[in-house]
């Protein structure tokens, strides 16, 4: 008797295909780890972030993440991936819990147009995809929750914009090896 086997990506009558069913085990993998890891970058930033700290500004860790998983899946990813941060974010500190998601959602889908548009291995993308992206997120921010001290933005900004240049392509790099390690094979952009 000849049957098809939907549920594991075969077509092929009688057989079973293994090759997607790996596929989806190492993707769920991926999406486990990622929450895994946002959920203890969430939790490390709103209690002991403060120890971060360099001339009264406090990197966004969340941010950092958001963009490197951009830039890692695509547009797809780095909106999940924002949004969720945002989400969690805002949740922990019990205040615009729509700003953040919503700002953390524009920086993640940016990074991952950005990966599409720009040869990601350069060392150079994640930089200025940083930069770029936490001028965009504090900008949106600032428009999305009134309550925003708009005084010292510009000092807060150029302070954050210079600390995640220099934080994201370290995260880039670990998350890209864990990535190619949970997937076994090279990651493709969306």
């Amino acid at each position: 008797m000849n049957r098809v086997h939907w549920g594991t990506g075969s077509v092929r009558a009688g057989t079973e295909s293994t090759q997607f069913r790996g596929e989806e085990t190492s993707m769920a993998r991926c999406i486990i780890a990622g929450a895994v890891v946002t959920y203890a970058l969430a939790v490390f930033q709103n209690t002991l972030g403060g120890f971060m700290t360099i001339w009264g500004v406090t990197p966004d860790l969340l941010l950092v993440w958001t963009i490197c998983m951009g830039l890692l899946g695509g547009r797809h990813v780095g909106a999940l991936v924002g949004f969720a941060s945002g989400l969690m974010q805002g949740g922990l500190q019990q205040a615009a819990i729509g700003a953040y998601a919503i700002s953390k959602t524009v920086s993640g889908f940016g990074a991952g147009v950005l990966a599409g548009k720009m040869f990601r291995e350069n060392w150079l993308v994640p930089i200025v995809s940083a930069g770029v992206l936490t001028a965009v997120n504090e900008a949106a921010f600032l428009v999305l929750y009134r309550a925003a001290d708009w005084s010292q933005a510009g000092r807060v900004v150029g302070l954050r914009v210079a600390y995640h240049a220099v934080l994201t392509p370290v995260v880039f790099a670990v998350a890209g090896r864990a990535r190619r390690a949970l997937l076994g094979r090279p990651e493709k952009v969306l």
